[in-house]
């Protein structure tokens, strides 16, 4: 009988243990499950705490991003945007003469974003597809193009589509020059390579500094749109235009819906104070219909409304349809360009008999002979003196001839584009931006 009761309690006691180990057990399994997910849960908290960390990083680095882009866009075309951007950490990088990259980093979030800089699209100080005539040897700051692979420029200081001329040339490297006019540029090794920079050349002997170039292209080139579509520049709302006749008298717009309804182009003795007055109006692209003639004193006039309304910036100054003459000893602070349209593709220029500059044009004319058989109507552009317009020269009166009495020494200044031309050709994104539009 004892021993079945010490067999029992021993039984029991078994059971109990056994009991107690499984309730162990699933206790210490409830507890591992419980912990794992405790920490699951945590590891998932800080993933989302993570995850609105990027998101609020990204969205700031947009909004930034977006905001001093609109203040990049609004400095180039010289306005002011009421709020500056709230203090973040960016970085404008140059990537090619023509190309800039805005970079912008918050915590560990960078954006980036790659645009191309109002500016022509071709580089170059001098673009003809007239035939110039050069009487005297010419020496050119050169605008550049991109690195070769040693480092150095491609310096273009001319391009022609059909004939130049001149005794030598020369291209000044960019550290020969003061830092201002490169304003803005970065010019770390400042030399043209040895294929880029001629020194006191005939021009067939001129390396590729001086560039043929027979699918030129001018207005495109500088617009951003075909020779065809010029009158759509010329009617937009940011080109001021002389005569003022051509403009409603109430809205300011151009009164003319096509380019045939315009009136004839005539020589207007009175460009240059007409000029004058559309620069102190505020106006940074002017364009003349009709032919005009700039005194010394009319450019110094021009140059002082442009340093007064627009300092460190300049003008671009259309003239088309008409002979363009020059006599000063004076740079332009802007861009000089002369258009004969396709629709006067055979004008003959018999205006020169009106200008002051009649008598040095048959002179000069007579000086280039025997090598140069010209008469004044087959010349478009006749410039007398030490003038050079600083943001650059374009001579777009196909195969007529432009001839420049004088010594050159031409100083381009390429950063005097970047303001007027923004206003009807804005800088925008490139493609491989992170967000492409």
């Amino acid at each position: 009988m004892m021993m079945y009761l010490y067999a029992g309690r021993t039984l029991i006691r078994q059971r109990g243990a056994a009991t107690l180990l499984l309730t162990t057990l699933m206790v210490s399994l409830m507890l591992i499950v419980a912990g794992r997910a405790a920490l699951l849960s945590r590891y998932q908290l800080a993933e989302v705490q993570h995850d609105i960390e990027r998101r609020q990083s990204f969205w700031l680095a947009e909004g930034g991003l977006e905001c001093l882009w609109a203040q990049v866009r609004s400095n180039q075309a010289g306005q002011t945007l009421p709020s500056a951007c709230q203090p973040i950490e960016h970085q404008i990088q140059w990537i090619s003469p023509r190309e800039q990259q805005l970079t912008v980093t918050v915590g560990k979030t960078t954006l980036q974003k790659r645009y191309r800089l109002p500016l022509p699209d071709m580089a170059g100080s001098v673009k003809t597809t007239s035939r110039l005539i050069l009487t005297q040897p010419a020496a050119f700051a050169p605008d550049v193009a991109r690195f070769n692979s040693s480092g150095d420029w491609a310096c273009i200081a001319l391009r022609y589509k059909y004939d130049f001329y001149a005794p030598s040339v020369t291209t000044y490297h960019p550290d020969q020059l003061p830092y201002l006019l490169y304003s803005g540029f970065p010019v770390h090794s400042g030399r043209c390579a040895a294929s880029y920079h001629s020194v006191e050349l005939p021009v067939k002997s001129a390396q590729s500094d001086y560039q043929y170039t027979p699918g030129l292209s001018p207005f495109q080139d500088l617009f951003g749109v075909p020779v065809q579509r010029w009158f759509d520049v010329m009617s937009q709302p940011q080109v001021g235009r002389i005569p003022d006749t051509l403009n409603d008298a109430v809205s300011g717009n151009l009164r003319y819906t096509t380019a045939s309804a315009l009136p004839q182009a005539r020589l207007n003795q009175k460009c240059g104070s007409q000029i004058e007055d559309l620069v102190w109006r505020g106006e940074m692209i002017i364009w003349v219909y009709g032919g005009c003639v700039l005194s010394d004193p009319d450019v110094q006039r021009i140059n002082t409304a442009i340093q007064t309304k627009f300092p460190r910036q300049g003008i671009i100054l259309l003239i088309q349809d008409g002979v363009v003459g020059i006599e000063s000893h004076h740079p332009l602070q802007g861009m000089l360009y002369q258009f004969i349209s396709p629709q006067h593709p055979a004008m003959v220029f018999q205006s020169w008999g009106d200008t002051a500059l009649q008598t040095t044009l048959i002179e000069s004319l007579v000086s280039l002979k025997p090598q140069f058989s010209i008469t004044p109507e087959q010349v478009s552009y006749f410039q007398h003196g030490s003038f050079y317009p600083a943001g650059g020269l374009v001579l777009d009166a196909d195969r007529h001839f432009a001839v420049v009495q004088g010594r050159m020494d031409f100083h381009y200044r390429r950063d005097l584009l970047m303001t007027p031309l923004s206003l009807i050709r804005p800088a925008r994104w490139l493609g491989g931006s992170w967000n492409e539009r």
